[in-house]
Parts: structure tokens; sequence; C-alpha cells
């Protein structure tokens, strides 16, 4: 047997010491590492609650209303003030559009229905009035403004129409007293879009 000098010994000793420090190095790195990452984690997710609350503190608030011309006028007028919050001071874009009323339309018409006619149709009241203040042929929506804090947004409206396979007395009948329901578009340079949803009952002219 060949003997084995206490140099050899101590070596190897020295070796597994090695190995053992080096395994519990690389476990405390992992774990190090593992904390940190659970910390920046945990900031990450301080910082978007912070910027969720900010984000909520600063939607843009709106007083909308809409009133007909006259008590048997088929035009109405919308104003939209811009209220607050103080500190939000301008926004630079606001853009309005006119919601459906949330059905599913077009089911079971004889003869099929028309995709495009569907698509083109207001389903509730009022539309934007096409042409006027920039708004398209289908009267859906309103082009984007910028608005500073207190100024007021006047926009024409008038009945909507029913497609061809419905009638017009039917129509006014379904929707002569539901709300226009708008999506107010805002956005501002440095803050994420805010998108509101407003039901505006249309009121008779006072007086």
């Amino acid at each position: 047997m060949t003997d084995v000098s206490w140099t050899d010994i101590l070596s190897a000793v020295s070796a597994v010491i090695a190995l053992c420090i080096s395994r519990t190095a690389n476990k405390a790195a992992f774990h190090a590492n593992r904390a940190a990452d659970q910390a920046n984690a945990t900031a990450d997710a301080v910082a978007q609650v912070e910027r969720d609350r900010w984000h909520h503190e600063m939607t843009p608030q709106f007083d909308v209303t809409i009133t007909r011309l006259g008590p048997s006028s088929d035009q109405a007028s919308l104003m939209l003030t811009f209220e607050g919050p103080a500190a939000l001071e301008r926004l630079d874009e606001v853009e309005l559009e006119i919601r459906d009323d949330g059905y599913t339309h077009g089911v079971g018409v004889a003869g099929g229905t028309n995709e495009q006619e569907l698509a083109n149709t207001i389903w509730g009241p009022y539309r934007f009035k096409p042409g006027v203040d920039g708004a398209g042929p289908i009267g859906r929506t309103s082009p984007a403004v910028s608005m500073v804090l207190g100024d007021r947004l006047k926009r024409a409206l008038e009945e909507s129409f029913p497609p061809s396979w419905t009638d017009r007395d039917y129509w006014r009948g379904r929707y002569g007293n539901e709300p226009v329901r708008l999506w107010v578009r805002c956005q501002r340079d440095g803050y994420q879009p805010w998108m509101l949803t407003y039901d505006v009952a249309v009121a008779d002219p006072q007086g």
C-alpha cells in the first residue's frame, strides 16, 4: 500500500473545506440575490400602487348636460365643462364618442342583416350632428380638442336614425326617454389616458 503523507491529507482536507466554503458562499449569494429580487419586486409593486393612486386622483372631472332645443325639437345641445381636479389644469385631448345601448342587434332580421348599416346605426336617442364641429358622417364621434380648467365644450346633437328594417315610431318609443351614453377619452402628456363613461339624461329647455 502506498503511504499517504500528512501533506496529502492536509491538501485533501483543505480541498474539502474550500469546497464547503464555496458551496456556502454560493448558497448565501443565491439567497442574497433572491432577497434582492423580492425587494425589487416589492418596490416595483409599491411604485405601481402609487402611480395608480396618483392617476386615480388626477382623473378629470366633467359636468355634462344635454338639453333639447325645444319641446318638440329633434335636436339638442351637449355641454361638457372641465371642472377639475385643479392640479390637472389642462388636457391635451378630450374626445367624445356616443356609445350604443349595450345590446346585440340585427339577429333574426328577415333576409339577413346589412353589416354596414348595423355598424352605422347609433343605438340610442341622439347622435352628433354630422358635419358640425368636425363630427363625421355617422355622428358617433366628436374630434379631440384641448381644454384648460373651466373650459366648456358645446356640441350639436340630433335624433338618431333607425336602420331600414325598424319603424321610426317604434324607434322613438324605444329610445325617446333613454339617456345618451358617452365615452369621454382624455389624454395629457406624462399621464396614462383616462376613459370615462357618462349616462346623460336629456332635459327639456327651461321656461
